[in-house]
């Protein structure tokens, strides 16, 4: 690989990752910053200070229906995978990227398809 081209590969990582960091904020904000932790959307650093916190988000998930539980497992399963599953086949819908995100309004499928573009990983 050429010098010029590591550059812009460097370059796109770390543009990669404010876009990510910017969209998960903006889904931290929808959903609640007593969601996530363990800093707040003013302390936060990178998406590490505002991981999903299990007993919060499973409180919440119980009582909220439709997109909001759908948009909870879609965030969820960015941070973990295996625990966003976990929530997915807890909610009655069909389990495809177009089932999960049908009850979703305009601004969580924005911050979800931001967040598609840009993950690199947790």
């Amino acid at each position: 690989m050429r010098k010029d081209n590591v550059l812009n590969a460097m370059e796109q990582t770390k543009r990669k990752k404010v876009l990510f960091f910017d969209a998960w904020k903006r889904g931290v904000a929808y959903l609640g910053p007593e969601l996530f932790g363990p800093g707040t959307l003013a302390t936060a650093k990178d998406k590490n200070d505002l991981q999903p916190l299990p007993q919060a988000v499973e409180a919440i998930f119980a009582r909220e229906s439709g997109g909001v539980k759908q948009f909870i497992a879609a965030m969820v399963s960015f941070y973990d995978p295996v625990w966003g599953e976990e929530l997915v086949d807890r909610i009655d819908c069909i389990k495809s990227i177009c089932g999960l995100t049908y009850n979703l309004d305009h601004e969580c499928t924005q911050i979800l398809c931001e967040l598609l573009l840009n993950y690199e990983g947790w």
